[in-house]
């Protein structure tokens, strides 16, 4: 069984980022994952918010990113992690292909949006149907837009996005839950139409996103728009971790200042945290912190 110093379970930006400090103080680490590296990146049409690279497609940065991790020498894996015990101070991660032990582990496995299953969801994402307003709401400037959820964080990116499109229709399947003052901002704003209790029905588009078809007591509704932010929810992917109880906030791990949670030797970093904000510049950021923390872990052992 293959043992690394550090293990990355991940390889979203938080992923491939922890992977190069390590490499970088000459420890040996790996980076798996399930799917193809780059994470979420690869569903992002184009980033405008990441320092030092304006307009850039999010499959060219996660290439640039892997093409960096790679000729550093960072080792790179496929597989969907399903357990995770400590044996005698060591790690042993178990995927549905093979089994590896580590000193220390950074679970940076990000997050996965909820999606209804309604028509047109599927066929339409990147092309008018996103998960993040912030990521994504640039490219709608002046164009009328949908939000659909009730929670505090659909509410939030409603008010954001009025600052950019013609108008936006908060479709809210339930009576909004949010603060007093996030309901009073969003009805100031001009050109925000909230519709409570309103379930979403289709995605209407050909090769975009065109409109929307949804239900409210007094029957269906048709809306255009250019976009609908699917704001329902979001669950992290962390079930491996059960046996170890890691300390979790509805499934979001819980860590201090250097990245650690409450396991020795297990840190996390990324979308995968319980915190408020979820860019990748953050990410890359919580990465940094992690993978340092577990280089001094790693080092402590050997003393």
């Amino acid at each position: 069984m293959d043992r690394y110093d550090c293990l990355i379970i991940g390889a979203g930006i938080a992923g491939i980022t922890a992977g190069i400090y390590l490499k970088r103080s000459n420890l040996s680490a790996l980076v798996l994952d399930k799917d193809a590296p780059g994470g979420k990146l690869n569903n992002i049409h184009r980033i405008d918010n990441y320092p030092g690279t304006p307009k850039i497609a999010g499959p060219e940065l996660a290439m640039s990113l892997y093409n960096q991790a790679s000729e550093l020498g960072v080792t790179f894996d496929y597989g969907a992690v399903s357990e995770i015990k400590k044996v005698d101070g060591i790690f042993v991660v178990t995927t549905d292909m093979t089994s590896y032990e580590a000193k220390s582990i950074i679970v940076a496995t990000g997050i996965e949006n909820k999606k209804l299953g309604v028509p047109g969801e599927a066929e339409f994402n990147g092309k008018g149907v996103s998960y993040c307003a912030t990521c994504d709401g640039n490219f709608f400037k002046g164009k009328p837009v949908v939000v659909y959820g009730y929670k505090d964080h659909a509410v939030e990116d409603a008010i954001y996005l009025s600052s950019l499109a013609s108008s936006v229709l908060l479709l809210a399947p339930e009576v909004l839950e949010t603060t007093q003052a996030h309901r009073e901002e969003l009805l100031a704003a001009g050109n925000v139409t909230l519709v409570e209790n309103a379930k979403l029905l289709q995605i209407l588009g050909e090769n975009k996103v065109s409109g929307v078809r949804y239900e409210t007591a007094q029957g269906e509704k048709e809306a255009e728009t250019e976009a609908v932010f699917q704001l329902f929810g979001e669950k992290s992917s962390s079930m491996f971790l059960s046996s170890l109880g890691v300390n979790m906030n509805k499934g979001f791990i819980e860590v201090d200042a250097n990245m650690k949670t409450n396991v020795e030797g297990l840190y996390a970093a990324g979308d995968v945290l319980d915190k408020k904000l979820r860019q990748l510049v953050n990410a890359a950021g919580e990465a940094s912190v992690a993978a340092t923390s577990a280089i001094s872990y790693v080092h402590s052992l050997k003393k």
